[in-house]
């Protein structure tokens, strides 16, 4: 068995110890909270705008006298420049870079790479005539493609190294900047850093794209409930672990991911132990209480129904034997599907799947 499998199966049982521990625990309603939040928090004046073409019509001049192109070259840019001139957000961001592409064959190719599946191989250090050749607003536009295309494809990491340093005021895309920011730091469980972003660009929800608008006000739902070392943190982690090793990653970060949700888990069962003993403790001082006042019941006069009786038997009972037969993997099929649904059917199904899981997986150890 590899020591993927062996940490998934390690990590299942953990929580699935957990789930079945706190398998009462009250679901929070995310969702209705985030509509509310977001019409009470969030009504100040916009700290930033939506750029045009005008904005960016001297950039444009000065990187065609770099180029130093010729009056038809400028001709032709500038026509296809003006037909953007109603465009903002992503739409902006797509006409910068075909008109640039117009006067660099590279940067063409780039974009290309970028916008296609192979955009997770693009690394923009492997092109130094990016910074040398191209003026800093120009590469700002191919950073944020390059970082939207990492957010788009999970590969957050990338995606917020990428992102990182880009300014609201000089690029050509702001809410994009904003989102994608805030998605990849919502799924790397950045919590200050997402709500931070999404606050910034909600702040022109109502001129936002519906995907855009629509996903930030449940992001912002979804992640400002999230408290440490709770179970579902643990949960976020443990899908981001997954996360890592389909894109083929098990190096030293997975690795400490997964070392992280085992002292979490271990904690959490250490808690709810305490929890259930203290628990105990306090129905075994309460049963004593009433075995006292039961003993105090007068002669002849019959139980209140209020009150358990005081009388005591030898404590006698038959001894069960027990063998191997009697492990979860060895019940009848029939037997071990009714104990499992049993088991999982108040958890919601996200946690019932990691239950039922966990219980496969044993099963079938079982039977090799």
């Amino acid at each position: 068995m590899s020591f993927q499998m062996l940490s998934r199966i390690s990590l299942t049982f953990r929580a699935a110890l957990v789930l079945g521990l706190i398998c009462q625990t009250p679901l929070l309603s995310r969702h209705a909270q985030a509509h509310q939040d977001a019409g009470n928090d969030l009504r100040k004046a916009a700290s930033w705008h939506w750029p045009t073409t005008n904005d960016f019509q001297d950039h444009l001049s000065s990187f065609l006298d770099q180029r130093q192109a010729t009056q038809e070259q400028r001709a032709g840019v500038m026509r296809v420049w003006s037909s953007g001139a109603n465009l903002t957000g992503p739409a902006f961001l797509e006409h910068v870079l075909d008109t640039c592409s117009l006067l660099e064959p590279r940067l063409a190719d780039l974009t290309s790479q970028i916008r296609s599946l192979k955009s997770s191989a693009v690394a923009l250090k492997d092109y130094p005539w990016l910074t040398s050749d191209l003026p800093g607003w120009l590469q700002d536009a191919v950073r944020l493609a390059c970082g939207r295309a990492y957010a788009q494809r999970k590969m957050y990491d990338e995606a917020l190294e990428t992102l990182s340093g880009l300014e609201l005021k000089q690029v050509c895309d702001p809410a994009s900047l904003l989102f994608y920011r805030a998605s990849a730091e919502h799924h790397l469980l950045k919590k200050n850093e997402c709500l931070a972003n999404l606050q910034l660009l909600l702040q022109r929800q109502d001129e936002l794209p519906a995907r855009y608008r629509q996903l930030a006000q449940l992001m912002q739902a979804d992640i400002k409930p999230l408290e440490p070392d709770s179970l579902d943190e643990i949960a976020r982690m443990m899908t981001d672990v997954q996360r890592r090793l389909d894109l083929g990653r098990a190096g030293q970060t997975v690795r400490d991911e997964e070392d992280s949700i085992v002292k979490k888990l271990d904690k959490l069962i250490e808690q709810v132990e305490q929890q259930a003993q203290q628990m105990q403790q306090q129905q075994a001082g309460g049963g004593q209480g009433q075995q006292g006042q039961n003993a105090q019941q007068p002669a002849g006069q019959p139980m209140d129904d209020s009150r358990i009786a005081g009388t005591s038997g030898p404590g006698d009972v038959d001894q069960k034997q027990l063998d191997d037969r009697s492990a979860w993997g060895n019940l009848p099929p029939a037997q071990r599907q009714e104990a499992l649904q049993r088991l999982t059917e108040e958890l919601p199904t996200h946690y019932r799947d990691v239950i039922e899981g966990y219980f496969r997986q044993l099963a079938k150890d079982r039977s090799r």
